[in-house]
């Protein structure tokens, strides 16, 4: 996580440069402070995180003591979000996407930030050297509210798109991508759980899991039934097969309809090598209306320019499963 947005974000509170002026300075005391070293002997490890920061003046060193903070605070946190998004790409059908691999980091960093809004600058020095030194002191108990609070928050998200899933959706893509989202937002609910238990020892229980929600995933893939259509028969194929990957049922004619295009253009032959560029779009559609349409660029070479269709077919067939995930999980396009 970036240390300066979660920095921006705790100033809008202004907590900092407030504390700052109200505590206790010791700047005119040439002794060093016992907490600077030792701090918890003022706050005890069993009721405070704590963490110290230095700089040349006294603001910076209070945003680097929040900074150093948020990092004992979150380190083990990113290590798990780590292990647990590579695990779901490993085991769900249609795995942690870029765009939801974002929307997660980008989700367990405010959680994050939520939880130390009660973050204050307890202690500030400045050495014979004329560097400053601040002290930045969380209480347990202040953190430990604000993520059971989001945390709750976060299962009634969850509940709220699981129930468009079931009962509001307008489709079958909707309904899945609505499930990828709840259990995406379980992902991020079970890091902020972790820190819940770092901070006090206990998280909150939960009657759904992110495994939970992948087994309605799983059933509402193998529920479906599409059928493919292509520029070639390869393309055809490779669709097809990455459906089938999916647990997709795959029909010769079907109410839905997965749509291949490739946009390339003329050969150019470049430093001996001839290449091919261009893009690569899918297309997803029920009942003749289009739900949703992806494109991503492509290019392939070769030194015989009769390779290149075949550079392009396997391409295609590599990438084919990273497409048709994106295309059925992540938010639709048009």
């Amino acid at each position: 996580m970036k240390k300066i947005t979660v920095i921006i974000s705790l100033l809008t509170t202004v907590f900092l440069l407030n504390a700052c002026a109200s505590q206790p300075s010791g700047e005119g005391d040439n002794e060093r402070p016992t907490w600077i070293d030792h701090a918890q002997v003022d706050y005890p490890e069993s009721q405070y995180l704590t963490a110290v920061g230095q700089a040349s003046n006294r603001t910076r060193a209070g945003k680097n003591a929040v900074a150093n903070l948020l990092e004992i605070f979150s380190v083990n946190v990113r290590a798990e979000t780590r292990t647990l998004t590579e695990a779901v790409k490993q085991e769900s059908a249609l795995g942690v996407s870029m765009e939801s691999s974002s929307t997660l980091q980008r989700d367990i960093q405010t959680e994050t930030e939520q939880a130390i809004q009660g973050v204050e600058i307890k202690q500030t020095w400045l050495s014979p050297s004329g560097e400053y030194y601040a002290l930045a002191v969380l209480h347990r108990l202040s953190a430990s509210q604000n993520l059971t609070e989001s945390i709750v928050e976060l299962d009634q998200k969850t509940a709220e798109l699981i129930d468009y899933s079931i009962n509001q959706s307008p489709n079958a893509i909707a309904s899945i991508n609505a499930l990828r989202a709840a259990r995406d937002v379980q992902i991020t609910r079970k890091m902020s759980d972790y820190q819940l238990r770092y901070i006090n020892g206990s998280g909150v229980p939960t009657d759904i899991s992110s495994n939970k929600i992948e087994q309605l995933i799983k059933q509402k893939l193998a529920a479906l039934s599409i059928s493919a259509q292509a520029d070639t028969e390869s393309q055809v194929k490779a669709i097809q097969s990455g459906l089938s990957s999916l647990g997709v049922k795959v029909a010769d004619n079907a109410s839905i309809e997965v749509s291949g295009k490739a946009d390339i253009t003329n050969p150019t032959l470049i430093d001996a090598w001839y290449w091919l560029r261009g893009s690569y779009e899918l297309s997803i559609s029920e009942n003749g209306q289009v739900i949703s349409r992806k494109r991503w660029p492509i290019k392939v070479s070769a030194k015989q320019k009769d390779l290149l269709k075949l550079r392009l077919q396997d391409k295609l067939s590599t990438r084919m499963n990273e497409y048709l995930q994106q295309l059925i999980s992540d938010s639709p396009t048009l």
